[in-house]
């Protein structure tokens, strides 16, 4: 299996050493599941998180049809 150095700042490493022994896990088995999450989640999606909030907000839908701007 291929290898990769990386560098951690010290905080982070603690976290992971500590977390890592608690779990009873390699440092790497713990990486590695941290980055298969990190690559496998989706992306979250604006228009659906913004969804909730739709129609909140008072003011015309298009700023350009503001009367008087840039006099």
């Amino acid at each position: 299996m291929p290898s990769i150095t990386i560098k951690l700042p010290p905080a982070m490493s603690r976290k992971l050493r500590s977390a890592a022994t608690r779990k009873g896990e390699s440092l790497s088995t713990l990486a590695r599941r941290a980055l298969v999450r990190e690559i496998e989640t989706p992306a979250p999606d604006f228009a659906k998180l913004a969804a909730p909030y739709l129609g909140m907000f008072r003011g015309p839908g298009d700023l350009s049809s503001r009367e008087g701007y840039g006099r």
